[in-house]
């Protein structure tokens, strides 16, 4: 090994709504915030003290609901390591390994910070990135934020660094072909103010990782804290993200790809012998629940087609040994054949979009699904109870995403409203549920019509209110002006996620969903399963911890909602601000709840 080295960094996501009325917002009080220190002293010599975030400001997301690692980043990281493979890359969070800890043991700057980020961490990539430009490290920042919204590097990160030449953007992918001009281009001196990269997966950029220093490993919370489990191997039980194919030809109006061009999203699809290859190269020691378990990362599944087919019949006659959970539209329901190659193949868990239960909702959304709902004649909540019902008879798991704030949604009462609705639909067909707030996501349509139309929560574009708001842009909470039938209130929209959720995601409920979910699996094995018993109890395990991680999404609903080390919970927050007088007086008792730290995982189950 040389004794040069770079740095990939996925940044966390922090809180930062309580300081968006300050008046002298600007990347550096951002800075002074996150570090509790005085970003005024910033200098070169000092700037590692600058690279250290508090964790109390941690803004729980989904990667450590469910322990599943950036791809994006594992990707790029190989990728350097190809083309530098005496270097060493090291993997960084900012939490389990952060800057100071990497350069202070390597004693010298990394040659590059290659940072990937999406809108909701984007104001950690860009505060780090100021840092960093103090001791003239070069930075090159990708991912869907600055694919969707590179102007914001020159707003938010150039404008307040000393030397603006050292940061760089790639936008669209980050494939071999930039990366390589990248690295040269570093070793020049000759840093460009932009990149544009095309090939969004490739063949062979899995097995470079000889060089590459990982981070420890991210481990599902509830595993380790349930007393049947923690003691177990179970605890180890790992998701490992991998990419078959990428790319989406829909523009649904809430999706951040959704005013990209479509050749720039186009379909990529790796070769399947390829793929496979991954698959085997992390299975390449003794299986276990380490490396069986796969989260397939196409936004569908069904965008294979007929290739697809070809890679689940290769994947059967393979000797892999896997379980995997996938995103994929309902209309899987529609093709028996492809329902039990899935299976055969391994599929356990599908994430799949519903969205909402109300026909004009999905209308108003561009669903893709809703003519073929029209056409059945028959309501949303029929159509898709009979959908689900056909996949879980094949042994899949499912949970489905829905959003809340959309014009439709309605609220009557805390014991009348559309969140009741669709908890009693997931409980009612088994399925686990995340929920999502209406969210504008920088990239989307509705971004740019609340930005035209002024409908926004926030501030303009351009405007430090916006960039301390895209902290919202995790789904977490809505960031643009509720429709009338929900008082025009964020607190409103929030609370009908939260309560869909906490019924959804209720111990009681989240073991009996379990145990229905293995014993479906059971009784429907995957290739491996119909061959071998302990493959078949293997299956059947999976199956159920998917549905226990599912109900996660309730624990990440309390680490919003909640008041905690010192930063305001959501509902605090939104009642604080709620001009409604009507909606404040009916959430006046409601809101005092969580102001109290909500019990913890374990006493919940212990509870049952």
């Amino acid at each position: 090994m040389d004794n040069n080295y770079y740095i990939a960094y996925n940044p966390l996501t922090y809180s930062l709504m309580d300081i968006i009325n300050n008046e002298s917002l600007s990347p550096y009080s951002i800075i002074s915030y996150l570090t509790g220190k005085d970003a005024k002293k910033l200098n070169k010599d000092n700037y590692l003290d600058y690279t250290v975030f508090l964790n109390s400001l941690q803004r729980k997301g989904l990667v450590e609901t469910l322990a599943i690692e950036s791809h994006a980043l594992v990707y790029i990281a190989n990728q350097i390591a190809k083309i530098k493979n005496r270097s060493k890359i090291f993997l960084i969070d900012g939490k389990r390994k952060n800057f100071k800890d990497v350069i202070s043991m390597m004693n010298s700057l990394p040659k590059g910070v290659f940072i990937t980020a999406m809108s909701s961490n984007f104001p950690t990539a860009a505060t780090i990135s100021i840092v960093l430009n103090y001791a003239k490290i070069p930075v090159i920042i990708g991912g869907i934020h600055v694919s969707t919204s590179p102007e914001d590097v020159d707003f938010y990160i150039r404008k307040y660094c000393p030397y603006p030449e050292l940061i760089s953007i790639v936008k669209g992918a980050g494939d071999f072909e930039v990366i390589s001009e990248v690295l040269k281009n570093i070793d020049s001196s000759s840093l460009k103010k932009e990149y544009s990269g095309s090939l969004m997966v490739e063949n062979r950029t899995w097995g470079n990782d000889k060089n590459i220093e990982f981070m420890k490993p991210l481990k599902i919370p509830v595993l380790n804290k349930l007393p049947f489990i923690k003691k177990t191997g179970i605890r180890n039980f790992k998701i490992n993200p991998v990419t078959p194919y990428v790319g989406c030809p829909f523009s649904c109006k809430f999706c951040s790809i959704s005013t990209i061009p479509k050749k720039q999203r186009k379909f990529i699809i790796r070769d399947a012998d390829d793929f496979i290859a991954e698959l085997l190269y992390i299975q390449k020691k003794k299986i276990d629940l380490t490396n069986r378990y796969f989260f397939f990362l196409p936004d569908n599944l069904l965008f294979g087609g007929k290739k697809l087919k070809q890679l689940l019949n290769k994947i059967i006659e393979s000797r892999l040994k896997i379980n995997y959970a996938a995103q994929i539209s309902i209309e899987v329901a529609d093709d028996n054949d492809l329902l039990k190659k899935l299976r055969l193949s391994g599929a356990t868990h599908f994430f799949i979009g519903l969205e909402s239960l109300d026909l004009d909702n999905l209308k108003y959304i561009d669903k893709n699904i809703t003519n073929r709902i029209i056409k059945s004649k028959k309501s949303v909540s029929e159509y898709y109870s009979e959908k689900i019902k056909k996949i879980q008879s094949f042994g899949i798991s499912i949970h489905a995403s829905f959003v809340f704030g959309l014009p439709y949604d309605y609220f009557k009462s805390l014991n009348n409203h559309t969140g009741i609705d669709v908890a009693s639909f997931c409980l009612k067909n088994n399925i686990g549920i995340q929920p999502s707030s209406l969210t504008d996501l920088p990239g989307s349509i509705l971004f740019e019509l609340s930005h035209k139309n002024k409908n926004y929560l926030y501030g303009s574009k351009g405007s430090m209110e916006h960039f301390v708001s895209l902290c919202l842009t995790d789904l977490g909470e809505t960031n643009r002006h509720p429709p009338d039938s929900l008082y025009n209130s964020p607190l409103v929209v929030a609370f009908l996620a939260y309560e869909s959720v906490k019924v959804v995601g209720h111990p009681k409920a989240a073991v009996i969903n379990s145990f229905s979910s293995a014993l479906k699996s059971f009784l429907n094995p995957t290739k491996q399963g119909a061959d071998n018993i302990y493959d078949r109890m293997q299956d059947s395990l999976c199956s159920f911890i998917s549905q226990v991680a599912v109900s996660l999404y309730k624990s990440q609903g309390d680490s919003l909602g909640y008041t905690q080390n010192g930063v305001l919970g959501i509902f605090e927050r939104l009642y604080d601000n709620e001009k409604n007088p009507y909606v404040r007086k009916i959430f006046k008792t409601y809101v005092k709840q969580f102001k109290v730290p909500p019990k913890s995982i374990l006493s919940k189950y212990l509870s049952i």
